[in-house]
């Protein structure tokens, strides 16, 4: 008598997609951070007064931070109120440069236009005033 074998059926190739999906959410979360370590930051981090109406402005724009220690800042360079209007010419500003004023809402008012004037001096004509919304 002879034996007769049943022939085998290949099994079907599966596609297991679960380690796929654990190495995409790791690229994406991989991404989310270097982008956020990208972020250009214009200034110091400051208490900024409340506003209802404030609007974002574009991030290729001066700012000058006042710290409630009254220490200036051109961007995040520390500069003095006596180099101030030398620091903005020395940055070429047209007269369509925005300068943004990061001040602490406790700092003095008058300090605060004592900075913008110095920047008005380096031919700055427009200011804006940061505050938290």
């Amino acid at each position: 008598m002879m034996k007769v074998r049943a022939r085998r059926q290949p099994e079907e190739a599966e596609i297991i997609i679960i380690p796929m999906i654990d190495t995409m959410m790791f690229l994406l979360m991989f991404f989310i951070v270097a982008s956020l370590a990208m972020v250009i930051q214009n200034g110091l981090p400051v208490d900024l007064p409340k506003a209802s109406t404030g609007v974002a402005h574009s991030a290729q724009n001066l700012t000058l931070t006042v710290s409630r220690d009254y220490a200036v800042h051109l961007n995040t360079k520390p500069i003095t109120l006596d180099t101030e209007t030398g620091e903005l010419k020395n940055l070429n500003v047209t007269e369509d440069t925005l300068v943004i004023i990061n001040a602490d809402a406790h700092v003095e008012h008058g300090f605060v236009t004592t900075v913008m004037d110095n920047a008005r001096k380096a031919g700055i004509e427009h200011f804006a005033i940061a505050t938290q919304s």
